[in-house]
């Protein structure tokens, strides 16, 4: 018992227990806390250890392969994007797959809504160069 009379929690091999009742608590918030500051210290020593979203942002004014659900692709540069992954393109060359063939159309800008967007591919192209 502490000096206010109240029990002691006491903490032993990741296990917290007041008294004899154990209460089977880890202690994940220190250890999480532990990994995601080494996932940081990995991440800014390792580049190839990237967030989605930073990837994306590394590639804005690049081009960018777009994927879509369906039977869409399209090529351009990557203006910008939201946490929705929702995404403007510049210059945009769009593929689309038709009963008659492949349809080739020309944009100027567009904003592609990110439900629809399946693969992202940065600096990639349908077309071998």
């Amino acid at each position: 018992m502490g000096a206010d009379g109240n029990k002691k929690l006491s903490v032993k091999e990741g296990r917290a227990s007041c008294g004899k009742k154990n209460y089977g608590l880890s202690l994940s918030l220190s250890l999480c806390e532990g990994v995601v500051r080494r996932e940081e210290d990995m991440s800014s020593n390792n580049p190839s250890q990237l967030l989605p979203s930073e990837l994306i942002d590394r590639c804005i004014g690049s081009k960018i392969w777009v994927i879509m659900k369906g039977d869409k692709e399209l090529v351009g540069t990557l203006r910008g994007f939201d946490v929705y992954v929702n995404m403007v393109l510049e210059d945009v060359i769009e593929y689309e797959i038709t009963s008659e063939g492949r349809r080739i159309t020309k944009l100027d800008q567009i904003l592609l809504n990110g439900n629809n967007i399946a693969i992202l591919v940065p600096g990639g192209s349908p077309d071998p160069e």
